[in-house]
């Protein structure tokens, strides 16, 4: 009898077994590249950002509408010059490999990220941080050198998570760091194989009771759209990321399928070469805002899901404020009448840079089309974005910057002012060391976004930026196009799956119906 008994028990547990695998959810994602790496303090790309955000955590985050909320912080204050801020942290917190979630876990990656010799992608966002005191284990106050009163929103910044103090003193040199993540997210790492997949699989001693609600979630890589829409439509995938705007449609047809569609704050623009002659004038740079149809372009370059600028930083942003002048509505007459004053009746030949991806070429050709209307006449140049790099950003001496206009955009990945203006418009944020490709210089707008930085109080804030948007639409240091919304492609039964207005993947609380 004793066999037969073993064998029932045997086959019981097979049963048992096989019944737990059938109920065991997996979300399947299909996304349009692949990751770099697994260590956010060296990230730079938002794909890999949003893989990661599934493994660690941050001491503040941003809900779905960039909306700043405490997370592994409980709250914060702060004394009136922005130097000094002290972090009440959330007790009963462990790292997935069981270290505790402290004020030393804290410090030891903020003096991690603030090493400005580690040379990791992340660390010059951080420079500001001179001193890091535990003061209790759930207290830490952080000392920095200059007045930043955008701190805690940095803070947020994808790149701001907890790695377990206990993984950075195993893997001191970030060859091996990058391949063994370990924070205190919902989900943490099985597998990476290059080009081909990233597993998460669920944490079960998660801190939040109840959640995930899926057992692991498999990142695939898929740059070529259509091939993503195809897989959606066959059942290979749950979820597509981006869903492009030209195959909404096919989507749209499925039944079995939905769109999640949500407000972005990816700002679209033509940086202009504020170094060439004819752009450093500021009546041609407003002649090129007056040109462009936003509304034309966005049903083009987008579907028309999104919304046209009026500032020089997206609506979605903190402190942003919508600007009546000039009034750049579609004025062909106008934008010619501005050239005429400028001393160039006949137009101008300008060089339009772009990558090379379909989308942003398409987007190009429309605005080299409106561009004509008024005698502006444009040549694109597509270039993959190994050339784009180097000779757009790679540039050491201004005068050597061969393009006249750029078309680009910019996410504010920390959700406020500062991050939407400084990199972009401030003059020490020239390229190569930072994003102000436009090469422009308002010692007024340089004034304006330091005194938002100078202070934590939000109504001084919201002043100083008032006064740099103000300036910056005067300026026109870029043809403001304008922010497209968020598109994800998705079975109808899945939910809790979406895009942050900065472009980053929410699937942390994805739920099947």
């Amino acid at each position: 009898m004793q066999p037969i008994y073993r064998r029932a028990a045997l086959t019981l547990s097979l049963t048992v077994a096989l019944a737990a695998a059938a109920q065991a959810q997996d979300l399947r994602i299909s996304m349009y590249a692949d990751i770099t790496g697994l260590d956010p303090h060296d990230t730079s790309d938002n794909v890999s950002y949003s893989v990661q955000s599934g493994i660690f955590e941050r001491l503040f985050q941003f809900d779905a509408h960039m909306k700043l909320q405490p997370w592994l912080a409980t709250g914060y204050t702060s004394n009136d010059s922005a130097t000094e801020f002290t972090l009440t942290l959330r007790k009963g917190v462990t790292f997935q490999d069981g270290t505790p979630f402290d004020a030393d876990a804290v410090k030891a990656n903020l003096d991690r990220l603030a090493d400005q010799k580690k040379g990791l992608k992340r660390n010059s966002l951080y420079k500001m941080i001179e001193t890091v005191t535990v003061l209790a284990p759930d207290r830490i106050k952080i000392q920095l050198n200059q007045s930043f009163g955008a701190f805690i929103n940095t803070l947020a910044h994808p790149s701001a998570v907890m790695w377990s103090p206990a993984i950075l003193k195993q893997y001191p040199d970030e060859a091996q760091l990058r391949l063994h993540p370990v924070g205190t997210g919902p989900f943490t790492f099985a597998e990476w194989q290059p080009g081909k997949a990233v597993k998460l699989v669920k944490n079960a001693h998660y801190w939040q009771a109840g959640w995930p609600k899926v057992d692991n979630v498999i990142f695939s890589p898929s740059p070529e759209d259509a091939t993503r829409v195809a897989a959606l439509r066959s059942g290979q995938v749950d979820a597509i990321w981006p869903l492009p705007s030209d195959l909404i449609a096919t989507v749209q047809r499925d039944s079995k399928l939905a769109i999640q569609r949500d407000p972005s704050i990816y700002l679209y623009y033509m940086a202009i070469n504020t170094q060439h002659k004819p752009l450093a004038d500021v009546r041609v740079r407003q002649a090129i805002n007056y040109a462009l149809d936003r509304n034309l372009w966005l049903k083009v370059a987008f579907a028309g899901m999104g919304k046209p600028a009026t500032s020089a930083m997206p609506e979605g942003v903190q402190f942003w404020q919508k600007q009546a002048m000039p009034d750049y509505r579609y004025a062909p007459d106008k934008a010619k009448a501005l050239l005429k004053d400028a001393g160039y009746p006949n137009g101008l030949d300008l060089k339009l840079w772009v990558t090379n991806a379909t989308a942003s070429v398409r987007a190009a050709q429309v605005l080299k089309a409106q561009l004509a209307t008024v005698g502006i006449r444009a040549t694109v140049t597509p270039m993959d974005s190994g050339t784009r790099n180097a000779k757009l950003w790679g540039v050491k001496d201004p005068k050597q910057a061969e393009f006249d206009l750029y078309y680009g955009g910019w996410s504010t990945s920390t959700g406020d002012a500062d991050w939407a203006l400084r990199p972009l418009y401030a003059t020490e944020s020239w390229v190569p060391t930072s994003y102000n490709v436009s090469y422009f210089s308002n010692p007024e707008v340089d004034k304006a976004i330091a005194a938002g930085l100078a202070t934590a109080d939000p109504t001084r804030r919201g002043e100083a930026y008032a006064q740099a948007q103000t300036l910056l639409w005067q300026d026109a240091p870029v043809a403001f196009l304008g922010t497209p919304d968020n598109l994800v492609g998705k079975r109808s039964t899945l939910n809790g799956v979406s895009m942050l207005p900065d472009g980053n993947l929410l699937f942390n609380q994805a739920t099947f119906n």
